[in-house]
């Protein structure tokens, strides 16, 4: 691709994660409108420069300033810039996020955990409604794909090196095994869900982890799927379908989620709350540009009030998690609602939540330099 092609791409893909507040995924699709590249090779690359690029957002305002075009953005990354003194612009945070995080946890660990969320981790889910772990590791392995079995959950791969996107493997195109995280997958594990179960899922779309609800009852459990969005809910119904959950035993409500009561008395509760997705950077590194403290207490009120209406159904416990690295959508919670709900470490692996809060030996995280997971927090909380 000749240079200005090139830089027009990148500033227009910068354009709509800054200015539009899309994925860098949604942001690539738009700049690129299927005419950015002529094989498949060619399209991944680009892509990859776009992560990179926006990856490198504040390192570049650091550098040249906020108020640049996003084209002289695009021409200074590709020619080079100066590598920044300060270690929150040399890592691309904004500058309160990198000051949080190594308050949390030092500055060397701090900034260890900063540049692992730089970096993308791939993992399978391994779908055993419809097949088990040896085989699709054969099919992968015939695709030239390398991949871990993890020792905590035998049915999610660490993706190693692959050939060609994740994407286009075919245990992936026939939904034999799913991308999804290791830590959203334990978040399911810390519910122990068991056939018979009657399970609300408060925030449930896009229905991945209804879906491994169902797998890990094998279809025995019973469902209720609540979201505010009901063009998601269907989008989580299609998917659902595609993965051989038994449909009959979901119940899809479109709903909101902060009600109380949000339904009558409940069984087990699951509360993957709405976030500011603080750990997901690797996935997205378009997070880190509209990452702000004010976004963070936007969804900390929000995880309150579902937390609350969580109580109201009486549940023999909460799961709550959050894909955040932030303490505000976490443990702070688990502080300041010990009058309701008792906590306890779901499972025994986690590791323990920031030291400098009281809750968190019983509350569990899962940590991107420590675990190759997004950053999750997680912790179950049964009502007293």
């Amino acid at each position: 691709m000749r240079d200005r092609k090139l830089i027009k791409l990148l500033a227009s893909a910068l354009y709509y994660v800054v200015e539009r507040s899309v994925s860098v995924d949604v942001a690539f699709k738009r700049a690129c409108a299927g005419r950015c590249a002529k094989t498949l090779d060619e399209r991944e690359r680009l892509y990859e420069m776009v992560r990179k690029f926006v990856s490198d957002y504040w390192k570049l305002v650091c550098v040249l300033g906020r108020r640049k075009r996003y084209g002289t953005l695009a021409r200074a990354w590709l020619k080079g810039v100066r590598e920044p003194r300060e270690p929150h612009c040399r890592l691309s945070y904004p500058r309160w996020f990198y000051e949080r995080v190594t308050e949390l946890l030092g500055r060397d660990e701090g900034e260890r955990m900063l540049e692992a969320m730089n970096r993308r981790v791939w993992w399978l889910r391994v779908n055993t409604l419809v097949t088990d772990v040896d085989r699709v590791v054969k099919e992968l392995e015939s695709e030239g794909v390398v991949v871990e079995q993890d020792k905590h959950i035998p049915y999610m791969l660490k993706v190693v090196s692959t050939p060609k996107p994740v994407r286009l493997l075919r245990p992936v195109k026939e939904f034999r095994a799913i991308p999804q995280d290791k830590a959203s997958a334990a978040v399911v594990e810390a519910l122990k869900p068991e056939p018979g179960d009657m399970i609300v899922d408060m925030a449930a779309a896009p229905g991945m982890k209804t879906s491994l609800i169902m797998m890990l009852t094998e279809n025995g459990a019973w469902v209720v799927a609540v979201d505010i969005s009901v063009k998601r809910l269907v989008q989580a119904r299609n998917l659902m379908k595609k993965l051989g959950v038994d449909l009959g035993r979901v119940q899809l409500v479109a709903a909101d989620s902060t009600a109380r009561p949000l339904v009558g008395r409940a069984g087990k509760v699951l509360l993957d709350a709405p976030c500011s997705n603080s750990g997901a950077v690797g996935k997205d590194p378009g997070i880190k540009v509209s990452l702000t403290e004010g976004k963070v207490a936007h969804y900390s009120r929000l995880q309150r009030e579902m937390l609350l209406a969580a109580y109201d159904m009486e549940p023999e416990y909460v799961v709550y998690s959050t894909c955040s690295v932030m303490p505000e959508e976490g443990e702070e919670h688990v502080e300041a609602l010990s009058q309701l709900y008792e906590p306890e470490k779901p499972l025994p692996w986690l590791r323990d939540g920031y030291r400098v809060y009281s809750v968190a030996e019983e509350v569990g995280r899962l940590y991107p330099h420590l675990d190759g997971t997004d950053g999750f927090f997680i912790v179950r909380l049964r009502p007293q």
